[in-house]
């Protein structure tokens, strides 16, 4: 796996490939297909995406599916795990079997195999390519604790969690909307320029430093994210990089975002969301949303956005960005391995998407 921990690793067993799919995601996945690469003996990429709903058009779901799969250029090889908790039982037609038919014939097409896969339930799990189901054959889910890849990785520091679920604060700690609007008609007063070149010397020196804003810090930044020619430069500030600011919003640069940055970023972004109230909520909800996207988390972008459109429904940038997540369109940094986020565990790179239907 790129980047190191999992490459050093021994993977022998079902359970030690289930058990890579929760850890790499963070979250055991529901209703979801999710593909591992690999190349040769070495594991790529993760996808996961949505099973496609009833009455859904396959074809064009199994070619989003392949069209990221393929993006990983080194794969010759892909394991699956369909998790849903619908069992399958002797005499029934194999789970999404059209599904997994034309995926297979499509991934042919790149010299790449389907090696094997999985049917995961909320206990068991059984191989997907057995001739006839047997229930004697399902193992428990539990048994993927005592693999040695679970072990060892459980050892480093990684967990995996029930859901996908991104941790917001409730409530805000600080009402600040006072200050906030004072700081507002400040903007007002100033020429677009000056506001953002005061907004970009503030939100970066925070981004190069370790400390917490202050509360009046907050108040001033909750008020810069207001306004979105400031919001939107502030965002591309966020990589690190000197390129377009559309390229940098839509992460399609060339070379990879400096994800330690971004790491910071969310940190401050999470701190202003603890003293921001109402409608002040949801440009930093938004902002958060949109790293999620960069990193490949389309269910925690999902998330963010609904949040901001709680905290403001008529917000612009959330609305269209979920639309964006909804449609199962994926952040370029986020299909490319070279550029992918890394979590700190190192697991490589992750790309999920909300259902591609």
């Amino acid at each position: 796996m790129v980047g190191g921990i999992v490459e050093r690793l021994s993977i022998k067993t079902p359970e030690d490939f289930i058990s890579l799919m929760g850890h790499t995601l963070g979250y055991w996945p529901k209703e979801s297909l999710v593909c591992i690469t690999l190349d040769g003996r070495r594991i790529g990429s993760t996808l996961r995406v949505g099973l496609p709903k009833e009455g859904a058009a396959t074809a064009r779901y199994v070619h989003e599916v392949v069209k990221c799969i393929a993006n990983d250029r080194e794969a010759t090889g892909v394991v699956f795990g369909i998790f849903t908790p619908a069992l399958w039982e002797p005499m029934d037609d194999r789970p999404y079997e059209d599904v997994i038919g034309i995926l297979a014939g499509e991934l042919s097409q790149h010299d790449i195999n389907v090696r094997d896969g999985w049917i995961i339930s909320e206990t068991s799990f059984t191989n997907y390519f057995q001739i006839v189901p047997d229930p004697l054959a399902r193992s428990p889910l539990e048994t993927i604790k005592t693999s040695e890849l679970n072990a060892e990785l459980v050892f480093r520091g990684s967990s995996i969690e029930p859901g996908p679920g991104f941790r917001i604060p409730i409530l805000a700690r600080r009402d600040l909307s006072e200050e906030v609007f004072k700081h507002c008609l400040r903007i007002e007063a100033m020429t677009p320029p000056v506001a953002t070149a005061k907004a970009r010397t503030l939100w970066g020196t925070l981004l190069e430093g370790a400390d917490l804003p202050t509360d009046a810090q907050s108040a001033e930044l909750l008020a810069d994210f207001k306004f979105i020619s400031v919001r939107d430069r502030l965002l591309a500030d966020i990589p690190g990089l000197d390129d377009s600011m559309g390229n940098l919003l839509l992460g399609q640069t060339k070379r990879p975002p400096h994800w330690q940055r971004v790491d910071r970023a969310q940190e401050l972004l999470l701190h202003l969301y603890t003293r921001a109230d109402g409608p002040d909520a949801a440009p930093v909800l938004t902002s958060l949303g949109i790293i999620q996207w960069w990193e490949g988390k389309g269910s925690r972008a999902h998330q963010c956005f609904q949040h901001a459109l709680e905290s403001d429904p008529n917000y612009k940038l959330a609305q269209l960005s979920d639309q964006m997540v909804a449609a199962g369109i994926l952040a370029p940094w986020a299909m490319d391995k070279s550029s992918a986020y890394q979590p700190p565990m190192s697991r490589g790179p992750r790309i999920e998407g909300l259902g591609m239907t």
